[in-house]
């Protein structure tokens, strides 16, 4: 398991270890990956303007203002979903023996977030590493449940709503792994192929009858879409359960952070923005409402520009208002949740 974050280079220290290289403008090298910080090379990064690196040590408690999905559940937590997703997934004949264990281990999940004042989408603090199809069902699960608890629902619905996303995706384990995994586009057939996997997920998951049916309409119906261009059956905003609407804004906004074989991940804040744009035509105006409320678009470190003709870099994330952040500027601090005439233009 690998554990990184990212952190300012203000804020770092000697016996840190590097977790990637750290590159210059030009792209050149100037430090590699397992290098342990030192005053002189702390110096050459700030020599070369580097404003953010990624280190291996654990995450900085002078940041702790986030309480995010990855942080907010241990990462023992994590692990023993990604294992029991990885285990329900890969043995059928076990399966019923799995699912018990996963809904214990969601109902300890959303009373350990129903307990935090705030439950934060926030990426790229703490990063385990695992096969894409088990992690995403583990994020789609959590981020769901943080969308769940901004819209107020109970806790019942928050524990079906972690069930919908862990097994949303359950389909694909009928799906061949080489179109799965293929590098490049799929074909038309392969593509029919892989939306196949929101009606297989949804037959196997009938004949678990312990299962509430709730989360089998999830797993059905997480591809459909507000106007009806969604799939398997194309229908609209009314027919489409309100959970399954909220696990489908968790589904898109876990794809499009994470890097696949075929693209490379966006930056939360170009993701939360595609999403806002489908409101009413492919997303629940509600739902993404709420999403608004928990997603955090910048992460720590990022450089940007704001609209007095500042640039800074992004040093906390308000939870309350995680899209104005404090942003560490030339002329200072400036938080902007108190400044509501400044906002951010563009992130470098």
């Amino acid at each position: 398991m690998a554990f990184i974050r990212q952190v300012l280079l203000a804020n770092a220290n000697d016996s840190m270890v590097l977790a990637k290289d750290v590159l210059d403008n030009s792209g050149r090298v100037l430090l590699t990956a397992g290098v342990t910080l030192r005053p002189e090379t702390i110096g050459l990064l700030r020599k070369h303007q580097v404003v953010s690196i990624w280190v291996k040590d654990k995450y900085d408690s002078r940041n702790r203002e986030i309480t995010s999905i990855q942080n907010l559940t241990c990462a023992a937590t994590r692990l023993k979903l990604i294992y029991n997703v990885q285990n329900a997934f890969s043995n059928h004949e076990k399966f019923s023996v799995y699912l018990t264990e996963l809904q214990q281990v969601i109902t300890q999940v959303v009373c350990e977030l129903s307990a935090r004042e705030y439950v934060l989408i926030y990426l790229n603090d703490i990063q385990i590493k695992s096969e894409y199809l088990f992690m995403h069902s583990v994020n789609v699960g959590l981020f769901a449940i943080a969308i769940g608890m901004a819209m107020g629902l109970e806790e019942e619905e928050l524990i079906l709503l972690g069930m919908g996303g862990l097994l949303h995706d359950y389909g694909k384990t009928r799906v061949p792994p080489q179109i799965l995994n293929k590098n490049g586009p799929l074909s038309w057939k392969e593509f029919c192929q892989v939306k196949e996997h929101a009606a297989i997920g949804y037959n196997l998951l009938r004949l678990e009858e312990r299962l509430d049916h709730r989360v089998k309409l999830m797993a059905l119906q997480h591809h459909e879409r507000c106007d009806g261009r969604g799939y398997p059956w194309g229908i609209t905003g009314s027919e489409i359960h309100p959970l399954a609407k909220i696990v489908a804004v968790a589904d898109v906004y876990d794809a499009l952070t994470t890097d696949r074989v075929y693209r490379p991940r966006m930056e939360p804040y170009q993701a939360i923005a595609i999403i806002n744009q489908g409101i009413g035509s492919q997303f629940d105006e509600v739902v993404v409402r709420a999403f608004n409320q928990v997603a955090v678009p910048y992460n720590i470190g990022n450089v940007v520009t704001l609209d007095n003709g500042l640039r800074g870099a992004v040093i906390r994330i308000n939870t309350s208002q995680p899209a104005r952040p404090v942003v560490w500027t030339e002329q200072g601090p400036l938080n902007l949740m108190h400044e509501p005439d400044i906002n951010i233009v563009t992130v470098i």
